[in-house]
């Protein structure tokens, strides 16, 4: 799983480790092409000195990278600016990263995939349920979020009066609300951008405050129209907030929210909130309020999965990308899979090889989610205690893809 590391004083201390181990470290251009392999002779907050072999033809100046193997991971750089160059003196000083991200080290090499050539699907989990469970502490939750929560753990729930008892829990709030889910990421309105993009929930907490209308900093996850001009590259200014204000006052609201429904990295939906004015039943929403109404858009985001899920096959068939003996790569359409496996669940795979099925033991490492018109998700398993036989028909597949793979090359098809 790639991980970053962003404080400086540790991005320094590795550069420094690098330079008394003697490791080699190579700078790529933006294409990641390595231009220059070297070893590091000087660290400090400002920038990295590396010795080097021979000069190429063309450095760039701008938008170059570190990369380097460091005690069996992989590190690679945010883009950096080349500071100076001595020839003579065989020495190069690049600005130092602000970011570096790194991996494991793979011990087995990827064979990329094509076609049909290889099928696999999720047979079953394989992880203990406690593992598996969501990890909401129910005994937490106020007695009717524990209810809620209580009745999507049944083998079959009710989704139905699930999504009743939501619409009862937000009319405590106002007689004022919807649920919106998402059917694509078109004809959606202007703050339904901003927070499918943000990922964030936008509140307003009383509409004639002008101050309620900004949030700047991330504190509790909360967005305001600072982030709506953001969006549209536009200046945000008084005399448009007073527009605004006037907009929402007009219509008789005192207080709104708008609260992402989340699946995985994505929104799939809002709950969207307003509060009337100058009704002695509801108040204005506060941030505990809001808390309250992400809780519900927790559950609101297991029922649209529940949902979709039951019209999916429990055989959910991937498209494999890449494959090896320590794991494999494949895509999927089916969005609301993180849900039901997340990440460090064990499954059992069944990979279909030449015809032949064979199930295996297998961690899911991570999920990257691809957006736009054919959204989807790239899923990363690591096989787990794999049998000798699996192992012999897994390497025996893996030869003959490679052999055919050869042919193919030299016969230019």
């Amino acid at each position: 799983m790639e991980k970053d590391i962003s404080r400086k004083n540790e991005i320094v201390t590795i550069f420094n480790h690098l330079r008394l181990k003697h490791i080699a470290v190579n700078i790529k251009n933006r294409d990641n092409q390595r231009i220059i392999s070297g070893f590091v002779t000087k660290s400090d907050s400002d920038y990295v000195s590396i010795f080097f072999d021979s000069i190429p033809d063309v450095l760039p100046v701008k938008n170059l990278s570190l990369a380097f193997e460091y005690n069996r991971n992989f590190y690679s750089s945010s883009p950096i600016n080349l500071r100076l160059l001595n020839v003579p003196l065989k020495s190069i000083d690049v600005m130092m990263p602000e970011l570096l991200s790194h991996h494991l080290l793979r011990k087995y090499t990827r064979v990329d995939m094509s076609g049909d050539i290889m099928r696999m699907y999720i047979k079953r989990l394989d992880t203990p349920s406690s593992e598996a469970a969501s990890k909401v502490n129910i005994d937490e939750l106020p007695p009717t979020l524990k209810g809620l929560y209580m009745e999507l753990t049944q083998e079959e729930p009710d989704i139905k009066r699930i999504a009743e008892m939501i619409g009862q829990e937000l009319g405590r709030f106002s007689n004022r609300f919807k649920t919106n889910i998402f059917k694509g990421d078109t004809n959606l309105t202007p703050l339904e951008k901003v927070v499918a993009t943000y990922k964030k929930t936008f509140w307003i907490g009383d509409t004639d405050n002008l101050n309620n209308y900004v949030h700047l900093g991330d504190k509790y996850n909360i967005i305001g129209y600072e982030k709506y001009f953001e969006l549209i590259k536009k200046t945000l200014s008084p005399d448009v907030l007073e527009q605004i204000r006037d907009n929402y006052v007009g219509r008789g609201i005192s207080s709104y929210c708008m609260v992402p429904v989340l699946i995985g990295d994505r929104v799939a939906g809002v709950i969207e909130v307003s509060v009337p004015a100058n009704s002695p039943e509801f108040k204005k929403l506060s941030i505990y309020d809001i808390f309250y109404i992400k809780g519900l858009a927790d559950i609101m985001g297991e029922v649209v999965v529940k949902t979709k899920s039951a019209d999916m096959s429990q055989e959910e068939t991937f498209s494999v990308i890449n494959f090896s003996m320590g794991g494999i790569l494949a895509s999927t359409k089916n969005i609301y899979l993180t849900r039901s496996f997340r990440e460090n669940s064990v499954v059992i795979l069944t990979l279909v090889l030449d015809s032949k099925e064979i199930d295996v033991s297998a961690r899911v490492v991570r999920y990257d989610y691809i957006p736009g018109e054919n959204a989807g998700l790239n899923v990363a398993f690591e096989f787990l205690n794999l049998s000798e036989d699996s192992k012999a028909e897994i390497g025996k597949f893996i030869r003959k893809f490679l052999r055919i793979s050869v042919k193919d090359d030299a016969s230019g098809s």
